[in-house]
């Protein structure tokens, strides 16, 4: 007979509801994980989405002269594809040192990259300085009604601001297996992530729409991939930072026991003959001043 386990429902939610209370580390644990897998990371998330990003720039359309921004940099990847389009050397800008570091090794050529949280690099740009700010797969890491009221000042007139970012219901079923996992033990979630991922496009697009943005393209999708096992599946995740900083939900990352709990809670929800589907949703959108 399987092992029954027990879920303490309240104090999982008294537990979470501390922890979204007390002033959060987020962001620190963010850049650490984004620190520990940036020499693999254009490996395991890059190449993976790369046609999204490449699509995105494409359809924004760059043109020689224009001055760039490309905002939660990462590697440089989308910096470089800007940078190759207007011919002219473009400005990524990202908290990573680690990425940061890819980034110079691969692009320093032609881009500049800059260390700095995304608003207050943006507070210190002047009005009316850029003609394309992009932000891709970082957006929900930062602030991002306070972002884009940022990206709209520092552009120029008819200048135009490009997003793509995971959803806030990206990888909703890893999510779950997660609750579940510490809902058996409460006591061990130390972490709760404070992201800010929109849910979908509609609400990029009221955002922009409250800024006096020209909404030109919106877009939403997913991307998946199959792995063997659970412990296949939380190890992509934490090569590819969608997933940056749970890693850390329970305060150190060789919880041996938590980790295979967790591994086991998804292989038993979704495990089929083919694998364990991961699944990474996005959104998109393209506005001009």
């Amino acid at each position: 007979m399987a092992k029954t386990h027990r879920k303490y429902w309240f104090r999982m939610a008294a537990r979470s509801a501390y922890l979204l209370i007390r002033p959060s580390n987020t962001a620190a644990l963010v850049d650490k994980s984004y620190d520990r897998i940036s020499p693999t990371y254009d490996r395991a998330w890059t190449d993976h989405m790369r046609n999204l990003t490449e699509h995105l720039i494409d359809r924004l359309n760059p043109q020689p002269g224009n001055t760039c921004i490309d905002l939660t940099c990462g590697t440089g990847f989308a910096t470089s594809l800007l940078a190759a389009k207007t011919d002219t050397t473009v400005t990524g800008v990202d908290r990573s040192q680690g990425m940061l570091d890819q980034a110079r090794q691969n692009h320093a050529h032609n881009c500049k990259f800059v260390q700095a949280d995304i608003l207050e690099f943006l507070k210190n740009r002047p009005t009316a300085s850029a003609d394309i700010i992009t932000c891709c797969w970082g957006l929900g890491y930062s602030r991002p009604f306070a972002v884009l009221r940022q990206i709209k000042r520092v552009l120029k007139p008819h200048g135009k601001v490009a997003i793509i970012d995971n959803s806030l219901f990206s990888l909703r079923e890893i999510i779950f297996c997660s609750f579940l996992t510490f809902a058996e033990n409460p006591r061990a979630l130390q972490n709760v992530m404070h992201f800010k991922f929109l849910p979908g496009p509609r609400t990029l697009r009221t955002m922009f729409a409250m800024l006096n943005l020209k909404t030109l393209h919106s877009d939403q999708g997913s991307r998946s991939y199959t792995v063997d096992t659970g412990r296949d599946a939380i190890a992509r995740l934490k090569s590819t930072g969608a997933a940056a900083g749970f890693e850390y939900a329970s305060g150190r990352t060789d919880d041996t026991a938590i980790f295979d709990r967790f591994a086991q809670i998804i292989e038993d929800k979704y495990m089929t003959p083919d694998g364990i589907k991961v699944t990474h949703r996005y959104l998109a959108g393209i506005a001009q001043k």
